[in-house]
Formats: structure tokens, C-alpha cells, sequence
């Protein structure tokens, strides 16, 4: 209970700092534009009477135009309506989960490089009593406590074994799996979010041409930017929850297979010692 307390606190904690780290780090999204070029040519007075006022004229024209605002992730946020809110959410859980993740498969040692052909070696060397002492060895590897429980519980019976290193296996596979799934629905949900958005926005602009006298573009432009907002931000939530879920399943996957190698090859060294026995 309290490692869970523990887990569930370091998630929340690294969550607010890389919303923090994000908001405060990330330039503008759109850039200013180029300033129009200043108008520097002078008109010559044609009387004494009307040069004050064509002066005047000419200092408001070579006066440089305001440049627009650049919006910021504030702005983005509110032009990108409703939708916005659930994304915000799934980005949220979604890089809490990953860093929890990521975290534990750093902190959790699963397997060595050249563990299974050391175990080859140890085997070919010594039998299964070699086998054991390099199992002790590595002790503080997952795979390595696998296959001494498995091979505990077993009694030197391969049928035993098999069963007893699926059931140990599957056990620390569903450790390694925990949070994976919700990341794939992250990485699912967040664009149908970001589509759904888009839909919005769009409904919103053909309201808009609707009940306007004249149609321009300023007419379109909310409804259209809530469309394309909508879309980048569930494309931005979805990538990096996939990616993540991608990289880990692989960990997962290839752990399973480098214990279903070293697992096949007790086995068959104790097929090797009942047939002796028989």
C-alpha cells in the first residue's frame, strides 16, 4: 500500500513539473509578421497656410503600424473551444502514466546483456547445478528470480517447471504491463477528441456564413481556427502517448522472449536428467 501511495504521489509530482517546464519553456506558436516598411518621402509645402497640417499628415503616416499580439498557449487554448478541456486531460494522464513508466523500467532491472548465453554457457559447463549458481548470481535480475522460482517450485520435474515459470512469468509481465493500456487509449482517444473539434469548428464557421449580411474572411476565420487548433492539439497529445506505449510494449515483449529462451533451455537439461534418472 504504501509503495503504491508512493508510486501514485511521484506521478502526480512529475506531472506538474513537465506542465510547468512546458508552459514556461514553449515559444509563442505563431510568429509576428514583418513590420511594413516605413514612408519616408516628403512633400513640399505649397503655401504657408496648409503646411502645418500636411506635415501632421505626413509625421501619422510615417509612424510605424502596432504589430499584432503573438497568441500564446493560453490563447490557443481558449480559440480551440470545448475540446480542449478532455485533451488537456488525456495529455495530463497520459504523460503522468509515461514518466511513471518510464521511471520504473529504469529503477527495475529486468535483464542483463549476454544473460542468456552466459546461462548457455554455465549449463554445457556444469548442468543444471552450474545453472543455479549463476541464477544466484544475478540474483537481483527479474529474469534470473523467474527461473529460480520456477525452478523452487519445480522439484527437478519438467512438466512442474513449465508450469511453474508461466505462472511466475506472467506475474512480473503484468507488473510490466501495468499503465500500457492507458496509454494506447490516449494515444487512440486523443485524436478522435482533436477530430471532433474539428467538426465543431467547422459547424461553427457555416453558422457564422449563415447568419451574416456579407461573407468574409473574418466572418470564418473563429470557427476555422477552433478546427485547426482542435486537430494539432489532439495530433500532439496522441504522438508522444503512442510513441511511449510503443517503446514499452517492446521492453515487455522482449523480456518475455529472452525468459522463454532461457526457461526452454532448463527445460530440456531437465528432460536430459529424468531420462538419465529412467
Amino acid at each position: 500500500m504504501k509503495n503504491i501511495i508512493k508510486i501514485r504521489t511521484r506521478l502526480i509530482v512529475y506531472t506538474l513539473i513537465l506542465c510547468g517546464a512546458f508552459y514556461y519553456i514553449s515559444p509563442a506558436l505563431a510568429q509576428n509578421g514583418t513590420a511594413p516598411a516605413q514612408n519616408t518621402a516628403t512633400v513640399p509645402a505649397k503655401t504657408a497656410e496648409n503646411k502645418p497640417a500636411e506635415t501632421a499628415s505626413i509625421n501619422e503616416k510615417t509612424k510605424p503600424m502596432a504589430q499584432p499580439k503573438s497568441p500564446g498557449l493560453i490563447d490557443l487554448f481558449i480559440a480551440g473551444g470545448w475540446s480542449m478541456w478532455p485533451l488537456l486531460l488525456a495529455s495530463v494522464i497520459g504523460m503522468g502514466v509515461a514518466i511513471e513508466r518510464t521511471y520504473f523500467f529504469i529503477r527495475t532491472k529486468l535483464i542483463i546483456k549476454g544473460f542468456n548465453q552466459a546461462l548457455i554457457d554455465k549449463i554445457e559447463q556444469g548442468g543444471l547445478p552450474e545453472a543455479e549458481k549463476y541464477l544466484a548470481e544475478t540474483k537481483d535480475q527479474k529474469i534470473s528470480d523467474v527461473l529460480s522460482n520456477g525452478l523452487d517450485v519445480s522439484q527437478k520435474d519438467s512438466e512442474l517447471f513449465v508450469k511453474g515459470i508461466e505462472r511466475e512469468a506472467g506475474e512480473v509481465i503484468t507488473l510490466l504491463e501495468r499503465g500500457l493500456a492507458i496509454l494506447a487509449a490516449v494515444s487512440t482517444i486523443a485524436p478522435l477528441i482533436g477530430f471532433l473539434g474539428t467538426v465543431s469548428g467547422m459547424i461553427n464557421a457555416f453558422d457564422a456564413i449563415a447568419n451574416a449580411d456579407q461573407v468574409n474572411a473574418k466572418v470564418v476565420a473563429a470557427g476555422i481556427k477552433e478546427a485547426l487548433i482542435t486537430t494539432a492539439a489532439g495530433l500532439i497529445v496522441a504522438i508522444p502517448a503512442m510513441s511511449f506505449h510503443q517503446v514499452l510494449t517492446g521492453k515487455v515483449n522482449g523480456f518475455a522472449a529472452d525468459v522463454e529462451e532461457a526457461a526452454n533451455r532448463i527445460y530440456k537439461e531437465l528432460l536430459k536428467m529424468q531420462a538419465k534418472k529412467a
